[in-house]
């Protein structure tokens, strides 16, 4: 009974987290070979550094993000639901703080960080309007991450996997294309699909969030 019960868990809570990573892993894969062929290797090396430096903030979220599930994991054991929705306010409150933080820092300091990996001027030129989407991306970014994490913690790991693939698969890659080529913004247009695929997680994982629904999942 008990390894059916293992076996039946593992398919219902990682199998979707699985997909979804896997979708988002895909994309990044389709997106480097779309900016490399199309917009050329300048473009590309000041969007592999403008991810490096977006990367910092997935670094706080991802640590709230383990908080808030530990957290939720053991209020929402405890019979405390209430509980477990105030900690997952609390991360994302926190994050929300860092976020701006590092708005400001990518704000004032994004050219510095540019001319830390380049010399050539038109490269950090590139970079520089990366970085001008990216401190609206890091805003949404943190939040998402944190209340993805608190709906994963408490077993909603379909909602998640599903949102995910919906805003990587479709939302991004629909902006990015629009942006990037259709309205010929180059690679400023494509990070505007990483800007909606942010916006769009933290839509989905706010609504679901504040409707409470995942407090009940019984794992």
């Amino acid at each position: 009974m008990y390894p059916g019960n293992t076996h039946t868990l593992f398919v219902r809570y990682a199998i979707p987290q699985m997909i979804g990573l896997l979708f988002n892993s895909v994309y990044m894969i389709v997106d480097g070979i779309f900016i490399g062929h199309r917009l050329g290797t300048d473009a590309m090396a000041a969007h592999q550094v403008g991810m490096n430096i977006m990367s910092l903030s997935f670094a706080f979220g991802d640590g709230l993000q383990s908080a808030a599930v530990a957290l939720i994991g053991r209020s929402l054991g405890a019979k405390k639901p209430d509980l477990a929705k105030e900690y997952g306010r609390t991360c994302r409150l926190i994050g929300a703080g860092i976020a701006v933080c590092l708005v400001a820092i990518y704000l004032f300091g994004g050219r510095w960080l540019y001319s830390l990996f380049f010399e050539e001027q038109h490269i950090i030129e590139i970079g520089v309007s990366i970085i001008h989407v990216i401190i609206f991306v890091v805003i949404f970014q943190i939040c998402q991450v944190i209340y993805m994490g608190c709906l994963r913690g408490a077993g909603d790991t379909l909602y998640t996997a599903v949102a995910s693939m919906i805003s990587v698969t479709f939302i991004r890659t629909i902006v990015s294309y629009l942006g990037g080529y259709t309205l010929g913004l180059g690679i400023v247009g494509i990070w505007f699909g990483v800007l909606a695929d942010q916006m769009s997680r933290f839509i989905f994982a706010t609504i679901r969030f504040k409707q409470g629904k995942w407090v009940k999942i019984k794992i």
